[in-house]
């Protein structure tokens, strides 16, 4: 797959606001049979920015030209086993986000409930599936 193809597919995804969202990056990887990871290298080097998190992590903001902030809040309890599954997943206080939309999969649980658990667990999610973080 050359670059210009990588390119197109990227710039083509990318929204109203000039960003590049979570989701489209995964969709763009999908399409393309590559990595997310790779089309987030990408997207880096043509200084498109990724945002909304599917995890609610970064990337949203409340108007244009506001700084960016998280979505994810601490819960006041936690879901068992869910939360388990993560603390038990997690390594010196960190876990990836895929093995976090796999515990959200085995547990029918959403994508920002996840957020809210590790934020609420005080789990760094490291590393990001597109290299954000």
């Amino acid at each position: 797959m050359s670059k210009d193809t990588v390119e197109k597919q990227i710039r083509s995804a990318v929204g109203g606001d000039g960003q590049l969202t979570c989701e489209a990056t995964h969709r763009v990887a999908a399409s393309l049979g590559t990595k997310p990871l790779d089309i987030g290298k990408h997207a880096n080097r043509f200084d498109i920015r990724i945002t909304k998190c599917q995890l609610g992590l970064f990337g949203y903001a409340p108007q244009k030209g506001m700084p960016g902030y998280k979505l994810v809040k601490e819960l006041d309890t936690l879901p068992e086993p869910v939360s388990t599954s993560v603390k038990e997943a997690a390594v010196q206080g960190k876990i990836s986000c895929l093995k976090l939309w796999r515990i959200a999969e085995q547990h029918g649980v959403t994508r920002p409930d996840m957020g809210n658990i590790v934020e609420t667990l005080k789990i760094k999610v490291r590393p990001c599936q597109l290299g954000c973080f």
